[in-house]
């Protein structure tokens, strides 16, 4: 007698920590908002960065009395730009958890992926490359648009402009992580958008205008002024640009870790 042997063809599928990655590549790109975010940086940089460049050309058109004018660095022209924009950027890095939890697809990312440490890990790994290109992309719109506005007062030294951007890449990455970790503990966009607005800009910024040492500390201490203090390098620096981006990532890895533990111990 014969014996009929059946064969099963299983597929197998991604779980785990790539799935998570594969399932947050695919809804970062198959949703409007994501382009909408990045149309409206795009034109939103853009038009700055020709702003900018015309101040520039005015002013050295325009000298004040006895100063020589130089030069204007387009990467410069392109990190000032950045750090009035970079809203925006926080806005893209916040809209992958935000947005789940406005819409209530948390719980089936979560039954999907049940290891929670994997959902924030794989959220994270997907977008730190996605907002180096994002903001290095805009970087490079904005020095364009800077240095064409410029004209004849504008630098483009390729090896300093090159710098400047793979700088800005590395600043939207880690202010964008930072901003990821805290959408998971506040959870909502208003909120989150309002929390990343104050760290990143306002209060940096307020502090730094300081005349207490111990309230300038303080701000260069906070995620944007870590980030400003690793893309100026300007001198008379409080921290220098090495020690500003250390404190950024401890910054982005500790906005994760909280974003993880409150995940871990909340109901979504």
């Amino acid at each position: 007698m014969s014996t009929a042997t059946i064969t099963v063809n299983q597929t197998s599928r991604l779980g785990g920590l790539r799935g998570a990655m594969s399932a947050e590549w695919t809804k970062l790109w198959s949703v409007r908002s994501t382009w909408l975010n990045v149309v409206g940086a795009v034109l939103l940089t853009g038009l700055l960065g020709l702003q900018l460049g015309f101040s520039a050309a005015y002013e050295r058109d325009n000298p004040a009395p006895g100063s020589v004018p130089e030069l204007s660095e387009v990467g410069g022209m392109a990190i000032a730009t950045l750090m009035i924009v970079q809203v925006v950027i926080a806005a893209f890095a916040m809209l992958p958890v935000t947005s789940e939890y406005a819409t209530g697809s948390i719980r089936s990312t979560l039954q999907w992926t049940p290891v929670r440490r994997d959902v924030v890990l794989g959220k994270a790994l997907v977008l730190a490359p996605v907002l180096f290109v994002y903001g290095a992309l805009l970087g490079l719109v904005a020095a364009v648009g800077a240095g064409l506005a410029a004209g004849r007062w504008a630098d483009w030294t390729a090896s300093v402009l090159v710098q400047d951007l793979l700088s800005i890449g590395v600043y939207a990455v880690l202010a964008g992580l930072f901003t990821t970790g805290i959408a998971f503990i506040i959870r909502n966009t208003a909120g989150t958008l309002t929390a990343a607005f104050l760290l990143l800009m306002v209060v940096p910024m307020m502090l730094g205008q300081s005349s207490i040492r111990a309230l300038q500390w303080l701000g260069v201490l906070l995620p944007g002024g870590a980030g400003q203090g690793f893309l100026s390098d300007s001198e008379g620096a409080l921290l220098s640009p090495t020690l500003s981006v250390v404190v950024l990532a401890a910054w982005a890895v500790g906005g994760l870790a909280a974003g993880l533990r409150v995940l871990q111990r909340r109901d979504a």
